[in-house]
């Protein structure tokens, strides 16, 4: 797991106070969390819960992220397809197998 940024600590202003359900459960709507938010969740020693809103990303995705000059070309292409500067290659469905829907 990442280590937390430099810098000097940053205040948390507190809340709410909330109760744990018989599930482990806790509602963090009155703490501004937005349904199907995701957070990493951290725990020091004093038992204190800390909650860094998070991006998942599909595993598949992650080489773009890893890849600068692939995002680049991704960025580049993509602004080029919404400049109309595109070149058609045909018809690639004959190409296509069963193998590729899996």
């Amino acid at each position: 797991m990442s280590a937390m940024p430099a810098g000097p600590p940053v205040p948390f202003e507190v809340i709410t106070e909330a109760e744990v359900d018989s599930r482990g459960r806790v509602s963090l709507g009155r703490a501004g969390a937005e349904p199907g938010g995701r957070y990493r969740v951290a725990r020091n020693i004093d038992g204190v819960l800390l909650l860094t809103p998070v991006v998942s990303i599909p595993e598949r995705e992650l080489i773009v992220w890893e890849n600068p000059a692939l995002a680049e070309r991704i960025r580049i292409g993509i602004t080029e397809t919404q400049a109309g500067r595109t070149v058609d290659l045909g018809d690639f469905t004959g190409d296509a197998t069963d193998a590729d829907d899996e």
